[in-house]
């Protein structure tokens, strides 16, 4: 069980106290936390992350996204990634995450990474 993140830091709700995901919502921050770091950029663990070549037919850009965030995500055991969509104008995905029977979907700001 991990805390809620946000913007980077610890999140904290109104009474000041941090809250806990569930095993899916753990795994959907994790997925995001991989396709959003910089392969490398991540002192404690350099193989953290996703390393975003230039993405050239922007017809199949869903499906590079999808093959970069799967492999980013291949160590969240249990946890099944696929990006639904993808929208190159505005640098965003949408990427569903599947884990013990829940799936998660988000859409993601990819600004500065493709």
């Amino acid at each position: 069980m991990d805390v809620k993140l946000s913007g980077g830091d610890v999140w904290l709700n109104m009474s000041g106290a941090t809250e806990y995901l569930s095993a899916a919502e753990e795994a959907a921050q994790r997925v995001l936390i991989a396709a959003l770091t910089a392969k490398g950029g991540f002192r404690y663990n350099r193989s953290l992350g996703t390393e975003y070549p230039p993405l050239g037919d922007q017809t199949r850009l869903k499906d590079e996204l999808d093959m970069l965030i799967r492999e980013a995500a291949a160590g969240i055991a249990g946890t099944d990634v696929t990006v639904t969509a993808a929208d190159a104008g505005e640098q965003r995905a949408v990427i569903r995450i599947a884990h013990g029977g829940e799936t998660i979907t988000t859409e993601v700001d990819l600004h500065g990474n493709i």
